[in-house]
């Protein structure tokens, strides 16, 4: 017979565990955002390649990259139905991070169609870029991808403004700037400019489509993100191959 205080630390310890394991898990994910070495993500690739194994690899997919904001990205899949999406989203991973990756997350799947969605770690937390190290870092993963002679178009989302950093939004239209000028060099290339769609009249992001954090979106922003590149992509495909319309 065990005691009523055996009993009770018993189910303390029961009810802690869930709290335990989530620290464990925030501690893991802040000192991987924190590694400055590319290799930090090996877990979240691994992960990818052991779900790879188990299924059947589409064919020319669209494949989805960037940090945690890809992860957070659910529906595209349904949206741009009949074409299969892959979405691989690291951590807090910058672009170095991706092109440093390339060829097991991107490369490996033989895209028709890659999307690159930045993240606020570019400029926090895992890098400080100028809008000029953007730019040159993102030509870079292009030109990687260029060189595989597979993939028939890149969509590149131009840095978001965010309500928890408005003193980013000088940085973030320098960036759209440059990356606009470049890609009209490269005819694979297409930039989408998604804070238009986010944002007020007065250019700040609209709070109602970020979540509580101030940084990422919410379904409803998301949503405005999957129906630009929705709208896109359909401009770009031939007639016989539009996605569906859903209804």
């Amino acid at each position: 017979m065990y005691s009523w205080k055996a009993i009770r630390i018993a189910c303390t310890i029961l009810l802690l565990l869930p709290v335990v394991h989530l620290v464990y898990l925030v501690s893991r994910d802040t000192m991987e955002t924190l590694n400055a070495s590319p290799d930090t993500w090996a877990r979240e690739i691994n992960a990818y390649a052991t779900a790879d194994a188990l299924n059947q690899l589409p064919t020319e997919p669209i494949v989805v990259v960037g940090g945690h904001r890809v992860r957070l990205w659910h529906g595209l899949d349904d949206l741009l139905t009949p074409k299969p999406v892959l979405m691989r989203g690291l951590g807090d991973a910058i672009v170095e991070d991706i092109t440093y990756n390339y060829s097991r997350l991107v490369g490996y799947y033989q895209p028709d169609t890659v999307v690159l969605l930045p993240g606020n770690s570019e400029f926090h937390i895992r890098d400080n870029k100028s809008p000029e190290d953007l730019a040159t870092a993102i030509a870079e993963l292009v030109e990687l991808d260029g060189s595989y002679k597979v993939t028939r178009q890149f969509y590149i989302f131009t840095p978001l403004k965010t309500p928890l950093y408005p003193q980013d939004s000088p940085i973030i239209d320098q960036t759209t700037q440059l990356l606009q000028a470049w890609a009209d060099t490269d005819k694979r290339v297409t930039i989408l400019d998604a804070n238009p769609l986010l944002c007020a009249a007065d250019g700040k992001p609209q709070s109602g489509f970020y979540r509580s954090d101030g940084v990422n979106l919410n379904e409803h922003g998301y949503l405005r993100l999957s129906l630009l590149l929705r709208s896109q992509i359909e401009a770009d495909t031939p007639q016989a191959q539009k996605l569906a319309t859903t209804p």
